[in-house]
């Protein structure tokens, strides 16, 4: 493959939409793009509508962390703790979503900007405690932290936790509250404190751009953007992929659905072996399909086979990042894509991969509507107790991002679970071409309506699907099996082994005299309300 070739294989389905799209407006020649403006009321402005969501969940439980949004590394090597807060606080100088709180002006909810709101780095040292038990503390904390919900209207909405393990050993545990805050913030952030964090430590100036605009900027021009510009052209395309759609997928559970959807969850992780993940990267590129369409297509299979439905909904996130303003500027710029595909018994895999890819790029290419405005403009039947149109999702991280570097330090990621969930069930797949050999993930799922042993499960039917798609991608979806060949033995084998051993010569009513000899009250034969016990049986 050429090089360019190769790089355009890597791109997202996003990536590749938006690319697209970007290459017919140029050749449609249009004028050039109205910049954002900077906003004409300093220190409050609206929501965007997927903040207002956000907000709106905040309302219902403001104790409940699960748009608590947490980042973590083990830095090793000698730490400034002064330079390193002051290196946070410059940040949440240049970043104005980062001195934001939320309150209600009149009916609707506003966000306030503040000129000054510093963040306290806090520094909890467990070094008086013994050496072999310093890890176990460290993670107890570190999840304790995750989990302290924030006060959206007092703020800081970001917290930073330095836990202390030795001298040279410090963990920096970050939790910021998802108003403000997306995946592509978190590697702005990274680079951003490195930058001043060295700046601080060496003498010299930070090397930062000025950001042309900041987010309540975007947030008071978003919503002329989606009125003049959006909403014509994406709105018909959405009214019909979504026309008819069966919005509630029955994914069998363990547990009773509560009446008011929960957030409690759990998280359960596995990996893809280097051998598969090969294979997988060949099949993708065989197909002129990326990682994240074979895996979500594959996805799509056990749904269809756990539910028995054909029309299939899961949800995934897309940034509104468009414009180039929003690229060095933290802030949430997301919001959720219905990914609908038909799943048929009778197509082949590679069918399913051809209707799944085409329902990535159809979406991603109109994926500027917020789904908040999806929900009001189709006017979708509200379930307290579930998520509306999807109630699984899928994401795909791809790491290709540099490590982030501060001098005397060596950087390692960490993660915690805050044991939440917001679906009934996600699945997200991590794929680091540098670093690793294989594919890992997770899924997180509502520990109110799954036990682990049932997503355990899930984890098993995804390696057995792509196993099999791997090996004959035009295998019926109804062929592929969903049981490991010890599973097989035991349903076809070990189960059925009915035979029962017992003296030969016996007659029937031999039989049914010793058993009401040894247990004359144990029922016999029943039919319709009517029974007999084997005293009862022998009189007749």
């Amino acid at each position: 493959m050429t090089d360019l070739a190769e790089r355009m294989a890597k791109l997202s389905p996003e990536q590749r939409a938006l690319l697209d799209r970007r290459l017919r407006e140029r050749s449609r020649k249009p004028a050039r793009l109205e910049e954002i403006p900077r906003r004409s009321r300093p220190n409050r402005v609206p929501l965007t509508v997927d903040q207002e969501r956000i907000w709106l969940i905040h309302q219902f439980d403001p104790n409940d962390p699960v748009y608590n949004v947490h980042f973590a590394w083990r830095l090793l090597g000698e730490l400034d703790v002064p330079a390193f807060e002051q290196a946070v606080n410059l940040l949440v100088r240049r970043h104005e979503a980062l001195r934001t709180t939320f309150e209600l002006e009149g009916e609707r909810p506003v966000q306030v900007v503040h000129e000054h709101l510093p963040v306290t780095v806090s520094v909890q040292d467990l070094t008086h405690l013994p050496e072999e038990e310093r890890e176990a503390a460290m993670m107890r904390a570190g999840q304790e932290e995750v989990r302290r919900p924030f006060d959206i209207t007092r703020g800081p909405l970001l917290r930073v936790l330095l836990i202390r393990l030795g001298p040279q050993e410090h963990v920096m545990v970050g939790t910021v509250d998802h108003l403000v805050w997306d995946r592509q913030s978190l590697g702005i952030f990274d680079r951003e404190v490195a930058e001043f964090y060295t700046a601080l430590v060496t003498g010299r100036e930070p090397q930062l751009p000025e950001l042309p605009i900041h987010y309540a900027d975007y947030a008071e021009w978003q919503p002329r953007w989606l009125r003049d510009e959006v909403y014509r052209r994406q709105l018909p395309y959405w009214r019909k992929r979504l026309a008819g759609a069966s919005l509630t997928l029955e994914l069998p559970s363990d547990l009773v659905r509560p009446p008011v959807q929960t957030f409690n969850g759990a998280r359960y992780e596995f990996r893809l072996t280097a051998e598969l993940t090969t294979a997988l990267r060949e099949l993708a590129r065989r197909e002129n399909v990326t990682i994240y369409v074979l895996l979500l297509a594959a996805w799509n299979l056990i749904l269809h086979r756990w539910t028995g439905q054909e029309d299939i909904v899961v949800g995934t996130t897309s940034t509104t990042r468009s414009r180039p303003e929003t690229e060095r500027m933290i802030g949430y710029f997301l919001t959720m894509l219905p990914l609908r595909t038909m799943v048929s018994p009778r197509m082949s895999f590679r069918e399913l991969l051809r209707a799944t890819r085409d329902t990535v790029v159809e979406a991603f290419d109109h994926h500027d509507i917020p789904f908040g405005t999806l929900l009001d403009e189709l006017d979708v039947p509200r379930d307290p107790s579930r998520n509306p149109i999807y109630q699984t999702s899928f994401m795909f991280v791809d790491f290709h991002e540099d490590p982030v570097q501060m001098p005397g330090l060596r950087l390692e990621p960490l993660v915690f679970d805050n044991r939440t969930a917001k679906d009934d069930c996600m699945l997200c797949v991590f794929d680091d071409e540098v670093l690793a050999d294989h594919l890992f993930g997770l899924f997180e799922y509502n520990t109110d309506l799954f036990t682990e042993e049932t997503i355990a499960r899930l984890a098993r039917h995804l390696r057995l699907v792509l196993t099999q798609a791997v090996a004959d991608p035009s295998r019926p979806v109804s062929a592929f099996s969903l049981l490991e060949p010890d599973e097989a033995e035991r349903m076809r084998v070990e189960w059925n082994r009915t035979a029962v051993a017992r003296e030969p010569g016996l007659t029937v009513d031999e039989l049914i005299r010793r058993r009401a000899a040894a247990t004359p009250d144990a029922i016999a034969v029943t039919s319709g309300d009517r029974r007999l016990s084997y005293a009862e049986l022998l009189d007749r």
